[in-house]
């Protein structure tokens, strides 16, 4: 008759260990499965997170700037942004990107008027067609061409508070070719005029 030995302290340890590999297994399964499919959901959100590219260009609005040189004036109410709790109360605009022909960066815009203030920059351009980069409210990245005219100041509303918006009667009333829109209908600009520049 073969008799068993007792286990020695090492083999109770080892077989302590297989049993809670044996039990942790469901759980390290579980921890690869959620990371492979965060990963998933991390590539895809990546893929969607592609700015909107508008076609119609945005053209100026405001009235002349009382200057005689040849140029205009931009100006980008982007998305606001809160980077402490004391300024809660005072939302300042997002950073946008100016690029011009090619596609080169002409200006990194930091879009605010002041140290102390919340308006954003108004940024003056040599006449001539642009593209901005910028961040609107509820929608993420915008890119979008805006024309500058001499003289003139042209506005970009992505947060929806300084032009009329769908809701108004005032837009709803007037043409709507007057107006560059977000595919939700928000306005985000007066419509460039036709005049070979900006206008596809």
């Amino acid at each position: 008759m073969i008799r068993s030995r007792p286990a020695t302290t090492d083999q109770m340890h080892a077989i302590a260990v297989s049993k809670n590999a044996v039990a942790l297994a469901p759980v390290v399964r579980l921890t690869v499965i959620l990371h492979v499919a965060a990963m998933f959901g991390m590539v895809a959100g990546c893929a969607t997170n592609q700015p909107l590219i508008l076609h119609d260009a945005v053209g100026p609005l405001a009235p002349p700037v009382t200057s005689s040189t040849a140029e205009g004036r931009l100006i980008v109410y982007s998305a606001t942004r809160v980077t402490t709790a004391d300024q809660s109360e005072y939302p300042i605009h997002t950073p946008y990107i100016i690029y011009g022909s090619g596609d080169k960066v002409v200006r990194r815009v930091t879009n605010t008027a002041g140290l102390y203030s919340q308006a954003p920059a108004a940024v003056s351009l040599p006449q001539g067609e642009y593209h901005v980069k910028a961040l609107a409210a509820g929608s993420g990245y915008v890119v979008m061409p805006v024309v500058i005219v001499a003289g003139k100041t042209t506005i970009v509303d992505l947060d929806g508070t300084v032009l009329p918006q769908a809701t108004d009667a005032s837009v709803e009333s007037g043409s709507a070719a007057q107006w560059v829109r977000l595919p939700d209908g928000r306005v985000v600009g007066s419509r460039a005029p036709c005049n070979g520049s900006g206008c596809n």
